[in-house]
């Protein structure tokens, strides 16, 4: 577990660190969920699968950037961050898209 969010940005921490920036993010995810539910309307799929959603983009996006990306100048956990909001948004939206 712990290599597996070092992989996508976490820096190593101690145990108790770890889990409360596991916390915050999880609060966020839920946070994002909940907007995208208020955005999406009737499009969405409720908070908890919203944030589902995020969460698993969010780790595919970074993931794929961790080991696909094009090197750049900017901040690497910086950039990552924000690949990894946008793949999030991204799987939220193509998910309400192509709704059945």
């Amino acid at each position: 577990m712990r290599s597996l969010l070092m992989m996508v940005g976490v820096p190593d921490l101690p145990f108790f660190s770890l889990i409360l920036v596991v916390a915050m993010i999880v609060l966020a995810v839920l946070m994002f969920g909940w907007i995208a539910d208020l955005l999406l309307g009737d499009g969405g799929f409720g908070t908890l699968l919203n944030a589902g959603l995020l969460l698993v983009g969010g780790f595919l996006g970074a993931f794929l950037w961790h080991r696909y990306g094009i090197p750049t100048k900017l901040d690497p956990s910086v950039l990552r961050a924000a690949i990894a909001a946008g793949s999030g948004l991204v799987l939220l939206v193509v998910a309400a898209v192509f709704r059945p």
